[in-house]
């Protein structure tokens, strides 16, 4: 019989975070210094990126010949879930505490943790709640901590719990979650995204599509139930996509995907991403059935996973639908900027094209290259830079001085969209 130290010691060795892949940081930075030299700049060096993938593991589970995944039986309202890695009873206790003071709903009760890990080579103190309130409802909490904040615990979202019965994972992804509670980051790479799948999961794989896929790292690095991962401000869950693996039973098989699902929401101040249905279409505008219709305002985007489907133009109440004009209709325009190498400048539908427009010309060649990404900002963001929204890539090498314009190809294909999140203000008000 092992003694219960060393028990614990072999929980605590398979908690051992992974390292972040090497490679990641200097493509990145490789690309952002080329572009830059092309409109001979020289602004001051570009910030620093570095993404970690946090690994603990507290179960893994065998399977036969066929990969297969069982979901735990659930808890009442709440998921049935084990914990992911060694839970940390104080950090349990002070997280507690917090969300019975800082919460709407408190005291809570019944509560169990998903995560409580202390020392996080990111987020220094990361904590995934679940419990009842005072008024007897099942409610999600997360808590994270950074040294911007003297590892002060902070109470980020506080959400109803998820269906136990089809929830396979459990996410936050805000550029919210260092410093005080609503502040956003200052770092160009100051958006995580935490994640918790299901017992039964051995891998989880965290993308968003503000960076490139050649740009995200070694697809075949281990990672766990738990991830924490780094994504430039642009980041949001609705731009965010998450796969489950499990691992056969089988010598040298690969994992199998058995699910793939977006983010699930942000911190409690991030916009928020209303779920719309497509009831009609034509060339330039969809019209989508929105249950929460009393938080859609003109003005607000509509995006996908890929990228931006275009803008709110109407909203009819009564009837619970907003209009959306696509970006390639002619009642699209707006500002934007590419990605990375920042030239600035405007976009516009043409009825069946987007283009981008104001180039700027002069002393500084803003030369911008066939696949370059160009971003629109979201109004219902503090600044052009966070949840800024992929618009479309250029279509070919825009290289001459003098040129002011080039065509976009849209990075959505907005002939087959269904289903929409419009990004809404978090309080309600207009944006």
């Amino acid at each position: 019989m092992h003694s219960e130290t060393e028990f614990r010691g072999h929980l605590a060795a398979l908690a051992e975070p992974v390292k972040p892949v090497e490679g990641y940081e200097d493509k990145v930075m490789r690309r952002s210094r080329r572009l830059r030299r092309q409109r001979r700049m020289t602004a001051g060096a570009a910030a620093a990126v570095c993404v970690a993938v946090l690994v603990t593991a507290f179960r893994v589970v065998g399977f036969g010949s066929a990969s297969q995944l069982a979901a735990p039986p659930p808890d009442g309202p709440f998921l049935g879930w084990s914990a992911a890695g060694d839970v940390d009873a104080g950090l349990v206790r002070e997280a507690t505490a917090l969300w019975d003071a800082a919460g709407t709903g408190g005291p809570h009760t019944a509560v169990r943790a998903f995560v409580a890990l202390r020392n996080d080579q990111q987020l220094h103190s990361i904590a995934v709640l679940e419990g009842y309130d005072q008024q007897g409802a099942a409610r999600l909490a997360f808590f994270t901590s950074d040294v911007s904040a003297a590892n002060a615990l902070r109470l980020r979202a506080d959400r109803p719990a998820p269906d136990p019965v089809t929830t396979q994972v459990i996410s936050l992804v805000s550029p919210r979650l260092t410093g005080p509670v609503g502040a956003v980051s200052t770092d160009d790479f100051g958006t995580y995204a935490i994640v918790v799948a299901m017992p039964g999961v051995t891998t989880v794989r965290v993308s968003n599509t503000i960076i490139d896929d050649e740009m995200i790292g070694d697809p075949d690095a281990p990672t766990s139930r738990l991830v924490v991962q780094r994504f430039p401000l642009a980041a949001t869950a609705p731009t965010t996509t998450i796969s489950g693996f499990v691992k056969p039973n089988r010598p040298l098989a690969k994992p199998t995907k058995v699910f793939e699902v977006q983010g699930d929401g942000g911190a409690d101040d991030d916009p928020r991403a209303v779920p719309g249905k497509v009831s009609a279409a034509t060339g330039q505008q969809i019209v989508v059935a929105v249950q929460q219709i009393q938080a859609v305002r003109r003005g607000q985007l509509a995006v996908v996973t890929e990228g931006l489907v275009g803008r709110v133009t109407a909203v009819d109440v009564p009837r619970g639908e907003a209009t959306i004009d696509l970006v390639t209709s002619t009642g699209f325009a707006g500002p934007a900027y590419t990605s990375i190498s920042d030239v600035p400048g405007s976009v516009r539908g043409t009825g069946t094209s987007l283009v981008m427009e104001h180039i700027p010309t002069g002393s500084i060649v803003y030369s911008i290259s066939a696949g370059n990404r160009v971003v629109m900002p979201d109004p219902c963001q503090p600044n052009d830079h966070v949840g800024a929204v992929t618009v479309g890539r250029a279509s070919s090498d825009n290289k001459a001085a003098s040129a002011t314009s080039m065509e976009l190809t849209p990075t959505v294909d907005l002939t087959h969209v269904r289903e929409v999140s419009i990004m809404t203000s978090p309080a309600g008000g207009d944006c």
